[in-house]
């Protein structure tokens, strides 16, 4: 009897355990960082850890090469996430001025509570070790390069707040980013998948200014500027995705503030090097937001915008007084003409005084040659 009750707590145990760490998680983005710098160089890329178990976790973050632990910095190196935050880890590199060859390494980043202690994501970092006389560069701080799930070309000091979320990618299904943590006005990413591509990663930037990217101002009053990066570089292309269409909401408090219509919202797309007006249907709204749907090409910078209460009629009443005025000044043109022309004398009537001159003047010589 005593054996059948170990048997069955010991079960028990492991059944609570293999529960418990399915809610523990840890996902990275990107999965790999590269540097190219010269001796004595230094370097600051990011990296993005998110929980992606049910349940609060503790993690940390260090070099798993001893030899190399003292060229990198990590800032933080150890902090908790709910179930589906993200933190952005800054990974700084400074390549001693003695180092001659190639590097490669990993960065280990593990929860360290829950069930899954000391079991996490290994992200292999490769560093490319230039000669002075290479030509390359000296190594100046920035971010990782690739436009999607890698990173973002957006400088850091622009950028207000992000959120990360992650998907697996299957060839026909209909794939839904959501965005919990509200920290940016999106509030989903989905398009229809066309290939398979295993977890995607998805970044939205709500920036500070207009994208850097972007040498122009969008037409309107601007809400937010934002950057939406859907995996990695050449991923959200019309081959790989289609349907796309991005769910975001505006603050009741900034409409009434500016004076916006409602029905002028617009989620506008910069591409082609100008700014494409997407047209927003309103979906829903509560107490403090008004929520809107846009489809969308593609995905790079954007800016959610609106105009004042009255902007077209304004323009229209513009152009009608314009025209009013227009037509008062060719009214006022042709009365001027038209009084020039009755101040002066017409031929005819010249013609008339000047015969009537010459007679007067013949009588009068007449007259005193009878005299």
């Amino acid at each position: 009897m005593l054996k059948k009750i170990a048997i069955i707590m010991t079960i028990f145990l492991i059944s609570v355990q293999a529960v418990s760490a399915a809610e523990v998680g840890v996902g990275v983005s990107p999965g790999k960082l590269s540097f190219e710098l010269n001796p004595g160089a230094q370097e600051e890329q990011l990296l993005y850890v998110i929980n992606t178990g049910s349940e609060s976790a503790s993690y940390e973050i260090n070099i798993d090469d001893s030899t190399y632990e003292s060229w990198f910095s990590l800032s933080p190196s150890s902090f908790t996430l709910q179930a589906g935050e993200n933190k952005e880890v800054k990974v700084i590199l400074t390549v001693p001025s003695s180092a001659e060859t190639d590097v490669d390494c990993k960065i280990l980043v593990y929860p360290t509570s829950g069930t899954e202690v000391m079991t996490g994501i290994r992200v292999p970092v490769h560093v490319d070790v230039v000669s002075s006389n290479s030509g390359s560069s000296s190594g100046s701080s920035s971010s990782s390069s690739s436009g999607g799930g890698g990173g973002s070309p957006e400088p850091a000091s622009n950028v207000r707040v992000k959120e990360i979320s992650q998907q697996f990618v299957t060839n026909g299904n209909h794939i839904k980013f959501e965005f919990p943590q509200n920290a940016t006005p999106v509030t989903y990413i989905e398009f229809d998948a066309k290939k398979s591509a295993g977890k995607i990663t998805t970044i939205v930037e709500e920036l500070k200014e207009k994208s850097t990217l972007t040498p122009t101002e969008p037409e309107g009053n601007i809400y937010r500027y934002l950057n939406i990066w859907v995996g990695n570089e050449g991923f959200a292309t019309p081959e790989n995705i289609e349907n796309s269409s991005v769910g975001f909401k505006v603050s009741k408090a900034w409409v009434t503030e500016n004076e916006i219509d409602i029905d002028s919202i617009t989620f506008q797309h910069f591409a082609d090097d100008i700014w494409n007006s997407l047209s927003a249907e309103k979906v829903d709204e509560d107490d403090e937001y008004v929520y809107f749907e846009a489809k969308t090409p593609g995905f790079s910078p954007f800016a959610i915008t609106g105009q004042k209460t009255g902007y077209s009629t304004e323009v229209k009443a513009d152009e009608e007084e314009s025209g009013i005025q227009d037509m008062e000044t060719r009214n006022s043109v042709e009365s001027e003409n038209e009084g020039e022309n009755d101040a002066e004398p017409s031929p005819g009537f010249c013609s008339i005084l000047t015969g009537a001159g010459i007679i007067i003047s013949a009588v009068i010589i007449v007259k005193r040659k009878s005299l």
